[in-house]
């Protein structure tokens, strides 16, 4: 194929994410995405990261035709937050920690295999998380345990052992914190009091572990996880609902899907997105359809309007 022959394609590339790719491969996949016929640009987001406005401002302003991502979460978030509304697809490099949304769509975990997707895939519209209307989240946002692990989590440590660091983080918290009740208030229901909310956009949570079994990814709603307290006696029976594929149906674990919730909490309190803490409590959040192009396998479910 001419390069350039389907347009400009921004590879942006998170050298900090722990799965980085060595210089080498990161030319050969370089080499790979303009022999299918783009116009490659590789950009580095430098020792901050990029931001949503970053990403959007260069897709605006410089033409790109589609944004592929080599990273993790955080920066897949940062992408799609920066992407949506745009109309320029994104596609997913696998190369972070737990790559929870790569794992929910089935995007090949092999780079040349997820850069043939990448290249080569078509785009379709799919809902998008939204934290105050303005930050998106992917996979899911939560409060609670959680969140004040992610909060105080040890980025050296990440680096070094991967999700260990959150387990480490998460036992400190048990150990040291004491854990505040929370307020969630659906759409047009009742409140509800919870130790650990989990507002989901996607059956996985962390790798491969699920914390529902509602296929709410191509759907625009929120499925919401409101575990009642006490926490700590109820953490074995959450991890058993974790190694059978879902929570609900559990003792203390109200379900629901909604479009919007309110969360409330002691002020302050963090409130995590795609691992990432993105904003405190008081938190509404909701769910905008059609917000995103992003290049999916195919045979994935149709997307579907309404609940």
């Amino acid at each position: 194929m001419t390069s350039g022959r389907r347009g400009r394609l921004l590879l942006l590339h998170n050298p900090e994410a722990r799965s980085a790719p060595e210089p080498a491969l990161l030319r050969r996949l370089e080499s790979f995405l303009r022999a299918e016929g783009w116009e490659v640009d590789v950009r580095d987001p430098g020792g901050g990261g990029a931001t949503s406005a970053q990403v959007r401002r260069m897709v605006l302003e410089e033409g790109f035709r589609r944004v592929v991502v080599c990273g993790g979460d955080g920066t897949v978030r940062l992408a799609a937050e920066g992407l949506r509304g745009t109309g320029v697809p994104l596609a997913l490099l696998p190369m972070g920690t737990a790559n929870v949304l790569a794992r929910e769509l089935g995007i090949p975990r092999s780079p040349l295999l997820a850069a043939e997707l990448a290249a080569r895939g078509e785009a379709r519209a799919v809902p998008l998380g939204l934290v105050g209307g303005g930050t998106a989240f992917t996979f899911c946002a939560s409060a609670g345990l959680d969140s004040l692990a992610v909060a105080r989590l040890d980025e050296a440590l990440k680096r070094e052992t991967g999700g260990w660091a959150y387990g480490y983080a998460a036992l400190r918290v048990l150990l040291e914190a004491r854990l505040p009740l929370l307020r969630v208030h659906p759409e047009g229901g009742p409140p509800v009091v919870a130790a650990q909310v989990f507002v989901l956009r996607s059956r996985r949570y962390g790798g491969d572990a699920r914390l529902t079994r509602a296929p709410v990814f191509f759907r625009p709603v929120l499925q919401v996880l409101a575990v009642a307290p006490p926490l700590g006696p109820r953490l074995p029976c959450l991890a058993l609902g974790l190694l059978r594929g879902g929570l609900e149906g559990l003792p203390g674990i109200h379900a629901f899907e909604t479009r919007r919730v309110f969360l409330e909490g002691p002020d302050g309190f963090p409130l995590e997105a795609d691992g990432d803490v993105v904003a405190p409590l008081p938190a509404e959040l909701s769910v905008e359809d059609q917000a995103l192009l992003l290049v999916a396998p195919e045979g994935l479910p149709a997307p579907s309007k309404g609940g």
